[in-house]
């Protein structure tokens, strides 16, 4: 038997830090670049659409940032909110382009 130290049992944590912070801003930012465009294409206001878009994202980063500390898998919540945010990200810029075609 090993004995552990105090790094490796700061590692997961530290990690699962980094994935509420960063993955976190990733997944808002992701929100963000989704909804401008497609709130604007719906006819909406653009700076009504950039506020409101802002204020879900905020909620939907604190909501993130907890629940990055409560899942059960650490990949999974680096799949969820930094490869949907990536996935957002795409499908607003897709959306952009459409809109300004």
């Amino acid at each position: 038997m090993t004995a552990r130290t105090a790094t490796d049992s700061r590692l997961p944590l530290l990690v699962r830090i980094a994935a509420a912070v960063f993955g976190g801003y990733a997944f808002a930012w992701g929100l963000i670049a989704l909804a401008i465009p497609s709130l604007y294409g719906a006819g909406m206001a653009f700076h009504d659409a950039e506020h409101l878009a802002s204020i879900v994202a905020f909620l939907v980063y604190l909501t993130a940032f907890c629940w990055a500390f409560v899942a059960r898998s650490l990949a999974r919540v680096w799949l969820v909110l930094a490869g949907g945010g990536a996935a957002m990200a795409a499908a607003g810029t897709f959306a952009q382009h459409l809109i300004l075609r």
